[in-house]
């Protein structure tokens, strides 16, 4: 038994010995910061450059994909996006978070600040503000935050003596090595919604609740993150170590162009790398199309045929002509559709970007052209000039011709009879002519399917 005790204390002596000259083992043991890694952060802060994040080419081609699907821009605000839970190691307010993700969607989404003190203070001070008031309000906030969802903890532990007299000692020694290291999981959830600035209610079926999941060791918060929402599920690794605020960021970037992309019922799930699509909203969409009437899902779908470069459609016209029919056929036998409904959600789904832009842009740019020529050419034409009011024409009095024989028969006669100043002659005046103009119509003039005045 001494001799396997003493040879259990060798083997240790021996692990230690090998363990301690290695730097890197020391280091990692102790996790220490290398010099290069302190570098690395500084370079980082003291650099002047752009902070991108996971979502900030998302949100770009998002902007672009609201271009290509003819979107009209809308004006969104929003209300304190505050932490509802009752952990104060998050952040109070991530409202400035989402400003910045709109802001980065471009002119297609314009945020407008919500600001009630700095307009007060304006207004009293002679400033002049003319308010543009929002389409719509994004609300929510942060609603979960569940820490050590799943939590592991490791421990190593080794001691070993020597003895004065062993291995050339020359007096009693002892050593000693741990190892603790622990690792959790906790998860933080963000919901946001949309509502009507002007009825202040709810917009249906317009909602994101995303969680993101964070693994936090002993060295700081983990590498990983993991999705889930109820249109989202994917993963997502992170290439360095981030902290809580960075994952918050993500969530807040992901959510804005959920909730928006739901509002504008668009393929949102197109930009975001290794996203699934939206299996609620798509069958939304098949289930509201497929109750529409026949005229109105041909017009839906001759807009979507021109985002995919078919010409020669009246975009201004709900009807149906030969032309129409022709046209749905055809795609139908290219996109190996059966219904209306089918081929409609296979162009929405597969708009070309890029293609779909342009035309839109020429498209306009010929609207507005058409439309300046109109007024050009009407202005042209001669001005309607108004004729002045016509005094209404005098009576003429003529005097009386009598002849004596009959002023002799009438003095003779026994009945009164009038004065020669009492007999007048009315004479009634000829009518005047004058110009009526025509009545204008108060109809528009006719403007293309999803207006495309942008």
């Amino acid at each position: 038994m001494k001799i396997l005790g003493r040879s259990a204390k060798i083997l240790s002596i021996l692990l230690i010995l090998a363990l301690i000259p290695s730097c890197a083992v020391l280091d990692w043991f102790g996790g220490k910061v290398s010099d290069e890694e302190v570098k690395e952060l500084d370079s980082d802060i003291t650099t002047a450059k752009p902070r991108d994040t996971r979502y900030d080419t998302s949100l770009k081609r998002f902007g672009k994909l609201l271009a290509a699907y003819n979107i009209q821009p809308l004006r969104v605000q929003s209300k304190i996006i505050s932490n509802q839970t009752a952990d104060q190691s998050l952040p109070s307010n991530i409202s400035k978070m989402l400003i910045t993700a709109v802001n980065k969607i471009g002119k297609e989404v314009t945020y407008l600040p919500y600001d009630p003190n700095y307009i007060i203070s304006e207004a009293t001070t002679g400033g002049n503000i003319h308010r543009i008031l929002p389409q719509v309000v994004i609300a929510g906030g942060i609603t979960e935050y569940d820490k050590n969802l799943i939590e592991k903890k490791r421990e190593l532990k080794t001691e070993a003596g020597i003895e004065k007299g062993q291995w050339g000692s020359e007096y009693d020694q002892d050593y000693g090595l741990g190892y603790d290291s622990g690792e959790s999981v906790s998860r933080i959830a963000l919901d946001l919604h949309l509502f009507d600035y002007i009825t202040q209610a709810s917009i249906a079926n317009v909602q994101s609740s995303n969680a993101i999941n964070i693994r936090k060791t002993k060295l700081g918060w983990a590498v990983g993150a993991f999705f889930a929402g109820c249109g989202l599920t994917f993963d997502y690794s992170l290439k360095k170590q981030q902290g809580k605020y960075y994952a918050i960021r993500l969530l807040v970037e992901l959510s804005v162009l959920e909730v928006l992309g739901k509002y504008f019922d668009v393929p949102y799930w197109r930009v975001l790398p290794g996203a699934i699509e939206d299996e609620a909203l798509v069958g939304r969409l098949y289930e509201e199309f497929g109750d529409l009437t026949n005229d109105e899902q041909i017009a839906y779908i001759k807009e979507y045929l021109f985002f995919h470069g078919v010409d020669n459609l009246d975009r201004t016209s709900f009807g149906v002509t030969a032309q129409d029919e022709a046209a749905v056929k055809t795609a139908m036998k290219k996109y190996n559709c059966n219904t209306n409904t089918d081929l409609f959600i296979k162009l929405w789904k597969t708009v070309p970007i890029k293609e779909a832009r342009k035309r839109n842009r020429t498209y306009t740019r010929d609207l507005n052209r058409k439309q300046r020529a109109q007024e050009a050419e009407a202005a042209q034409l001669p001005p309607v000039v108004e004729q002045p009011p016509v005094a209404p024409v005098q009576p003429e009095v003529t005097q009386p011709i009598i002849e004596a024989a009959v002023v002799e028969e009438v003095g003779t006669s026994s009945e009164p009879t009038a004065s020669p100043e009492e007999i007048v002659v009315v004479s009634e005046p000829e009518p005047v002519k004058a110009r009526v103009e025509p009545v204008k119509s108060n109809k528009e003039a006719p403007v293309g399917f999803g207006d495309t005045d942008w």
